[in-house]
């Protein structure tokens, strides 16, 4: 690294107060060819409530539409399959929900739409979205699969009618769809029959909107016999996309360097040459209180340092968005929601503390969103 980058890096990292932020700049990252140091790539969030109070709502926009130019609409939550089949409207549950997000805001912000016909748990098909979230699959699509006409018909039409209202700058049309691969194998070309041809009308309708699925990055970095067939599959599958975004929360990877953590992220490009993005992401502050976890590292420095890895590898290789799930842990949504306990592995991972504190992170998160924009 040159003396005017070091100089660079090195003033952010002291608005940012971390020594070990400055020693990883100096000795670790080089190339970076301009001396100040500016963004290339827009930040947000999505807009996941800490409690389900009108109050949380409020501050949860109020932060994003003030830290962000990008907010991310991430809607796994099912499928209203019969409705868009039949071109009907959705439930007014939903659409009540759809209309809450775009109203709440700011109009200027760049917007992330991420839509799945993948259920939550990647194994198969999304529920039904009727009335409530996850609702049992309706009869006449039950023991579809993800190929049958019906399903490419109903996902479809759901897409265009989540266009039309969310107006995204950037679409993605399956949520990290290389845990299909592992979790059901026999169904992955199934669901590649789908994306694919979702994705060619979705183009053909909207040529200037870039249309992509996203992966889970973290779990390429497993020990697992076929992550070098999941990288192949994704590669070909890159083909169909107009960005390769992931969703990467490093601590959730196996194994898990200190030294080098966000490694991983240096590997994408020997796969892919498309377009580079960030579609969720998150460290704890706090040790995970979820057996068999609470081992991992979890610190409000190491937290903020492991952001700014992240942020500077996002800045390296011209990244085009990046975006954070949580902006605050979700204790009292934990509880008010009844949430599953699996839950807890990303319950502390907020840039504010349950009691809205602000934590280190959150001071490495301005710091770069401050820069000016190349």
């Amino acid at each position: 690294m040159s003396k005017s980058n070091r100089r660079a890096f090195g003033a952010l990292a002291r608005r940012i107060g971390s020594v070990v932020i400055i020693g990883f700049i100096t000795s670790v990252y080089s190339g970076v060819s301009s001396a100040e140091v500016q963004r290339t790539f827009l930040m947000g969030f999505t807009p996941w409530l800490y409690d389900l109070s009108e109050e949380a709502v409020d501050s949860t926009y109020s932060f994003i539409n003030s830290h962000s130019n990008i907010i991310s609409h991430h809607l796994e939550e099912g499928v209203p399959w019969v409705e868009a089949l039949e071109n009907k409207s959705f439930h007014p549950n939903m659409m009540w929900e759809w209309k809450q997000r775009t109203s709440k805001s700011s109009s200027d912000l760049k917007v992330l739409l991420s839509i799945s016909p993948l259920n939550q748990s990647r194994s198969g098909l999304a529920d039904y979205r009727g009335e409530f979230t996850h609702m049992a699959m309706p009869a006449a699509f039950q023991g579809k699969r993800f190929n049958d006409p019906d399903v490419k018909r109903a996902y479809l039409n759901y897409a265009e009618a989540a266009i039309a209202h969310f107006e995204p700058d950037y679409l993605a049309i399956a949520i990290e769809a290389n845990e299909l691969f592992f979790n059901s194998p026999l169904l992955w070309q199934d669901f590649v029959e789908l994306y694919i041809e979702t994705y060619s009308a979705l183009k053909l309708a909207h040529p200037e909107l870039p249309v992509f699925f996203s992966s889970s990055l973290h779990t390429l970095n497993q020990m697992r016999a076929n992550t070098d067939d999941a990288w192949s599959e994704m590669s070909q599958l890159w083909n169909y996309a107009d960005i390769a975004a992931f969703s990467y929360y490093p601590f959730m990877q196996y194994p898990l360097d200190l030294n080098d953590p966000v490694a991983i992220m240096a590997r994408i490009r020997e796969h892919t040459d498309k377009p580079l993005a960030i579609s969720e992401s998150g460290y704890p502050a706090e040790v995970i209180e979820f057996p068999g976890l609470d081992h991992i590292p979890a610190t409000e420095r190491l937290q903020g340092e492991m952001l700014f890895r992240m942020l500077v590898r996002a800045y390296l290789e011209d990244y085009v968005f990046y975006v954070v799930w949580a902006h605050r842990d979700f204790d009292q949504l934990m509880s008010s929601a009844a949430l599953p306990a699996y839950s807890l592995l990303w319950r502390d991972t907020g840039l504010l503390s349950e009691s809205g504190k602000v934590r280190f992170s959150s001071n490495v998160w301005d710091a770069f969103y401050n820069l000016p924009m190349k």
